[in-house]
């Protein structure tokens, strides 16, 4: 099977954007597609603007043509685009239309099956006329009451025509490898490159996974990498000073939290601080100008709420770092620090429960010390010297 294409649904009404987006993800594309939406917005301006800053790359103009389909694709096809889209419910006559302004121009048209009662029929139709691409197309209503496109694409590829085979409907990391594995040609997707924190990253951890290059190991880290791009600069400043205005700092965590919080405290015990790990038999009762550090995914873990209320009570200071911005150990906290932004914590496959806020989580604080050690000038002699020497 030949190298899928990785085709870009470009949907954003802005002009300037849609061409930043463009060329931020580049690299990874192969087919920028201007959404309808986004036709219909910029009109045949942005055709041109996207084939002169992007020669090398296939541009589809995903006009939905319902009628009158020669004359409607043929401007299009002249200022540059390589793919028009036809509906498959437009009839054969329309289709046929698409087709022939297509040729005319040495480009290609594509049907799409979006809504069409009876898919294998059209396709079969629309190949015999020398329809170039077939499209299976989940709309974006269809997506919102549950519907994929993963059955209708591995009929339309089984059917063994010579056309090649698009698929669009909801298409991102976990879902890439089922529709290559389905027999997909070219490969749409929208929201999971253009809603992503970093639209190259994405772009490029999509390519990687439909060229069946990416290994888990890269995933892990192309995802705590996402979290950390996102997350704010200036919590590195602002726990200095947090953890230099505090008498003592206690840190607290359950689980796997619990463990990432023992490798910070461990680290600022070496940073010269006076620490202690809630839990622990012998750490002390909290007082007034302490700092209570939590670490809590969702910020409502039942013991930590009874450690930070009691913080509270004594009048600690309390520092959440999460992955929500608002909680009930937040509505506490004199400080929340948020990892990442809530919707980047959407389930990933392979890095079950709370991995992905536990692993990012674990780099913050670790980056954090660097910068800690950067900043104060610590010489790694003085924290080795800090060291347990009885183990």
């Amino acid at each position: 099977m030949a190298r899928p294409l990785i085709q870009l649904a470009l949907d954003s009404l802005d002009f300037e954007q849609t061409l930043q987006l463009a060329e931020q993800t580049a690299p990874y594309i192969d087919i920028f597609e201007i959404g309808t939406p986004c036709i219909k917005h910029n009109g045949i301006d942005l055709v041109k603007a996207l084939r002169s800053r992007f020669p090398d790359k296939l541009i589809l103009v995903d006009l939905k043509t319902m009628d009158a389909g020669e004359y409607e694709a043929t401007p299009f096809y002249a200022a540059g685009a390589d793919i028009c889209t036809v509906l498959g419910v437009s009839g054969m006559a329309t289709i046929a239309g698409v087709i022939n302004a297509a040729k005319a121009y040495q480009a290609e048209a594509q049907i799409d099956l979006i809504n069409v009662p009876n898919k294998l029929a059209c396709a079969r139709e629309a190949a015999a006329l020398g329809a170039h691409i077939i499209g299976v197309h989940t709309g974006l209503d269809a997506q919102a009451a549950g519907q994929t496109p993963f059955a209708d694409l591995q009929d339309i590829a089984a059917l063994g025509l010579k056309v090649r085979v698009s698929v669009a409907g909801g298409i991102k990391a976990n879902t890439i490898k089922q529709v290559v594995e389905a027999g997909a040609d070219i490969i749409v997707v929208g929201a999971a490159i253009y809603g992503a924190a970093s639209p190259a990253d994405a772009a490029r951890q999509l390519r990687d996974l439909a060229d069946g290059k990416s290994s888990h190991q890269q995933m892990v880290i192309d995802k705590i990498d996402s979290i950390l791009s996102t997350t704010d600069d200036a919590h590195a400043i602002r726990l200095t000073r947090m953890l230099d205005s505090a008498k003592r700092i206690f840190v607290s965590g359950a689980g796997r939290s619990g463990l990432i919080g023992k490798f910070f405290a461990m680290r600022l015990m070496h940073s010269g601080y006076e620490v202690y790990v809630v839990g622990e038999i012998v750490t002390p009762s909290i007082k007034r100008g302490d700092l209570l550090v939590v670490i809590s995914g969702s910020g409502e873990t039942e013991q930590l709420i009874s450690f930070a209320k009691r913080a509270q009570d004594v009048r600690a200071d309390i520092l959440l770092i999460s992955a929500k911005a608002s909680s009930t150990i937040g509505d506490m906290a004199d400080a929340v620090f948020q990892i990442g932004q809530s919707d980047q914590y959407s389930k990933v496959h392979g890095m079950p429960m709370g991995t992905v806020f536990e692993l990012s989580t674990l780099f913050f604080l670790e980056s954090f010390v660097a910068h800690l050690i950067h900043e104060k000038g610590i010489a790694e002699e003085e924290m080795r010297y800090r060291h347990a020497n009885l183990e």
